[in-house]
């Protein structure tokens, strides 16, 4: 469960500096874009540069990152083991984001960076990340209503939160695009405090050497309001965070840097891409989604306003395009306790499509559960009349999207969103049937565009069948909602989970179980604690738990069989027998998953030593560039079907 407060970070990381520089980011939109700007303008000034979002998208280490790199796997698992050894031994209890947050910063320390890029959790007062001390910056983004349950039911509410990261005599810069009262919320605390002085994105300074360039407005004119806003704030914390290191920034380059890197990958962000398995073909061309985990009405405004401005972008390059637009179907899934109804008449229009789904358990976060699909088709039919809502009985993403496929019709534009939960699982799937290998990704190899297609590519052959497969039933379930008849009828049956996904889900069970042996352990930790007052020693409480584990036949473990037998046949003892019955169980089923995952990892690895075959479409076909429109000295540079072109010239 969330757990606000510093406490237990500060036990964790007691007797623990931190040499670098820190750019602290709060807010309720737009942290993770402005993060990620500000990551990437230090590390272009030979910087090392450390990164901590959150959550995590794909794997729990993927939110910390060096130098735009993630962190070694193994090398995460280590710091981190020594942190959950700590909360357990020492009685901390610390929650899982604060036992990530340890992990994070211990990194960077051992890394050697310079200044550290540090996304809020949640609020900013209480949160585990506020226990930096060396900060050169605050950064406060857009607010809106989020968390009403920890943080407020008002933005003045809600504001104080954030405002709880600003440090005396440090530098601040808040999103000009607030709310006036929150602005002089923020300001108050501020002067109480000492913060300051408040940063402005609108200098004279940056007018001239930033805003006034051609490469600036490259970047600008395509962007949304919120894009410049992020990218601005991100711009002014890093000129900051350099004059704190004595390393000035020139401000000529900023622009074209912001504007070379405006395309540039952000999972689960604005992020359009092929779905090969759903919309793919032997000739590599299919049909582009955008997965973004807008999950608040804040942020649902900004992904509608951007999906709709980019359709029309999108109409003007038909002959006759349709007065209305089209509609868009979307793929949403939702997190307990959220808003859905202020949501969903935020991001929805009447005639859009709606396929509602839920995600899977979320690593070291057991408390966040999925809204019920068909509630949250109840809620979007309610918040918005005149849409076309369908409930998938059956979880997985990229099943809901070949649902979406076939209830749009195949033309219509496609959204996964509504929790960046859902965006995770998505990725995770594309990952396990090779549709993801970027370095960003964590993957090896090739990129994705060197990789062979997914329909032609051998290794996927087994998958393939099971896709297939998947695409009749999710054409049938569309049938016959469209007709009016049941769609929780139709059987999908064990056969369609593919061999990379059975892994992946037997390593999520894996891990599940290794966090309730940890609980149960803790548990176990606390029954003991009449041996522990014995001996008021605690080293011995640590000579304990090792000699238990060996099994070694010497006094001390005598001593604490004796305490055990004791305890047994005490006040307690049905709750400590039946822990100690349920540890014993779940080793032995963890035992048995592990075996089940080295059967499917064995498996994997055949079918990926088989020989590439021959005569393989390695690139899709290149989109031809027509520069139509050319008139008058406007060269609007557009992308057209030669069909187009050749019957708008025959007009003109």
């Amino acid at each position: 469960m969330i757990q606000p407060g510093l406490e237990r970070i500060g036990q964790l990381l007691k007797n623990v500096q931190f040499p670098w520089k820190a750019i602290h980011v709060a807010g309720t939109n737009g942290k993770g874009s402005i993060c990620q700007h500000a990551a990437g303008l230090l590390a272009r000034r030979s910087i090392k540069v450390g990164k901590f979002t959150s959550p995590h998208l794909i794997d729990r280490w993927d939110c910390i990152m060096i130098n735009n790199k993630i962190v070694n796997h193994h090398q995460f698992s280590k710091v981190e083991e020594r942190f959950l050894q700590a909360s357990k031994e020492e009685n901390i209890n610390a929650s899982p984001f604060e036992i990530l947050t340890a992990t994070a910063f211990t990194l960077f320390n051992e890394a050697g960076v310079e200044v550290g890029v540090i996304e809020v959790g949640m609020g900013g007062k209480l949160d585990a990340t506020n226990i930096l001390n060396n900060q050169a910056v605050s950064v406060i983004s857009k607010i809106a209503r989020d968390h009403e349950g920890f943080l407020g039911n008002t933005l003045e509410e809600i504001a104080k939160h954030k405002a709880g990261i600003l440090r005396p005599n440090v530098p601040y810069i808040v999103n000009p695009m607030n709310e006036y009262h929150v602005h002089d919320v923020i300001d108050a605390y501020a002067k109480e405090i000492g913060a300051g002085p408040r940063l402005h994105g609108d200098t004279i300074e940056l007018k001239r050497s930033i805003y006034s360039s051609n490469d600036w407005r490259k970047f600008a004119e395509p962007a949304r309001p919120f894009q410049r806003d992020n990218a601005v704030l991100a711009i002014v914390a890093v000129q900051e965070t350099l004059k704190s290191i004595n390393r000035p920034m020139k401000p000529d380059t900023i622009a074209s840097e912001v504007a070379t890197k405006r395309n540039s990958l952000n999972l689960g962000r604005f992020h359009q891409l092929n779905v090969e398995p759903v919309f793919g073909n032997e000739r590599g061309r299919g049909h582009k989604i955008l997965v973004d985990g807008a999950h608040n009405p804040d942020a649902a405004l900004a992904l509608a306003e951007y999906v709709k401005s980019n359709q029309m972008r999108t109409l003007r390059t038909l002959a006759s395009p349709p007065r209305s637009g089209k509609s868009i179907t979307w793929v949403l899934a939702m997190t307990e306790g959220k808003d859905a109804e202020k949501y969903l008449s935020t991001l929805l229009s009447p005639g859009d499509n709606v396929i509602t789904t839920s995600f899977g358990p979320v690593d070291g976060m057991p408390w966040v559960k999925p809204m019920a699909p068909e509630d949250l088709a109840k809620r979007a039919r309610r918040a918005v009349p005149g849409i076309t809502a369908l409930a998938m009985p059956v979880r997985g993403a990229i099943r809901a999207l070949c649902a979406a496929k076939y209830l749009g019709g195949g033309d219509q534009p496609i959204v996964l969103t509504g929790s960046l939960y859902l965006a995770g699982d998505f990725y995770r799937e594309l990952r396990a049937v090779g549709g993801l290998k970027s370095t960003y990704m964590g993957g090896k190899g090739k990129s994705p565009a060197s990789l062979p297609l997914f329909w032609t590519n051998e290794d996927f052959k087994a998958d393939l069948a099971v896709f297939k497969k998947m695409h009749k039933q999710e054409q049938e379930r569309v049938n016959r909602f469209l007709s009016g008849q049941a769609t929780d009828t139709i059987s999908v049956g064990d056969d369609t989970e593919t061999p990379s996904q059975r892994k992946r889900r037997i390593q999520d069970e894996v891990a599940e179980l290794e966090k309730q042996i940890q609980d149960l352990e803790v548990e176990e930790f606390k029954l003991t604690q009449p041996l522990r007052d014995e001996q008021n020693d605690f080293e011995n409480a640590q000579q304990m738990t090792s000699t238990l584990s060996s099994r070694s036949e010497n006094n001390f473990y005598r001593d604490y069989d004796n305490i055990r037998k004791e305890l047994e046949n005490g006040p307690n003892s049905k709750t400590f027998k039946y822990l100690r019955l349920r540890k014993q169980r779940l080793s032995l089923e963890l035992e048995h998953k592990n075996k089940l995952e080295a059967e499917a990892e064995a498996e994997a690895e055949v079918r990926s030593e088989q020989p590439e075959k021959t005569g393989q479409a390695k690139t899709s076909p290149k989109i031809r560039m027509h520069f139509a429109n050319a008139k008058g000295g406007n060269d609007r540079r557009s992308i057209y079907r030669p069909g187009i072109v050749q019957e708008r010239r025959r007009q003109a």
